[in-house]
């Protein structure tokens, strides 16, 4: 039995998920080196600081309320996979989410299969009358996967933080994803709540 590597290990960020449910993208070999290089630069020059990161590079497709039964968005996700296609995480660029989030990103290109994959996920969810905690409208959504959580700094040192993020060109890379995690926080833990094949059109 593989042991699960979690896609957030910062205890403190954990409690804030506490019975929260997403469904997200894991960032395969060529993304995640490039985005582990870019949190790199981060990491190093905000040491000491009040910074959070991600483990793992993941992109978030949907979250759910706290409390939604773990079991309802696995019906969901189980229901509308086998009709998605495999999608493409490309990089786009750095980027950041303002105040009050203060969100270091590497966002992500906004593809057709991407957005209509996740327009499908909403609309499916509201049919099941699941409350969706990512509220942005779906055609507003930025495609990202965060690196830094910076929440807790002043306006000088976030006005730092962009500085840097502007300085940082993002390698143009690409990696196609063939599955989706639905990923459960619960009792101070992270746990994987199922992985599901993107199938539509992957065997044409």
């Amino acid at each position: 039995m593989t042991s699960y590597d979690p896609c957030i290990d910062d205890l403190a960020h954990i409690e804030a998920l506490d019975r929260q449910r997403f469904v997200v993208l894991r960032a395969p070999s060529k993304v995640g080196a490039a985005f582990s290089h870019i949190q790199g630069t981060f990491r190093e020059r905000l040491q000491g600081r009040p910074v959070s990161y991600p483990a793992r590079a993941h992109v978030t497709l949907c979250g759910f309320a706290a409390g939604t039964p773990l079991h309802s968005v696995q019906e969901l996700v189980g229901t509308w996979a086998p009709k998605a296609s495999p999608l493409r995480i490309e990089i786009d660029r750095v980027s950041w989410f303002p105040p009050p989030f203060q969100i270091v990103i590497v966002e992500v290109r906004k593809t057709p299969a991407l957005f209509s994959a996740l327009a499908a996920l909403r609309a499916q969810a509201e049919q099941r009358r699941l409350v969706v905690s990512t509220v942005v409208p779906v055609e507003k959504w930025r495609f990202h996967m965060s690196v830094a959580y910076c929440s807790d700094f002043g306006e000088a040192a976030w006005q730092e933080v962009i500085q840097l993020a502007e300085t940082l060109r993002a390698p143009a890379v690409h990696d196609d994803v063939g599955v989706v995690e639905v990923v459960a926080f619960d009792d101070g833990r992270e746990y994987s709540g199922g992985v599901y094949a993107l199938e539509a059109h992957a065997h044409e």
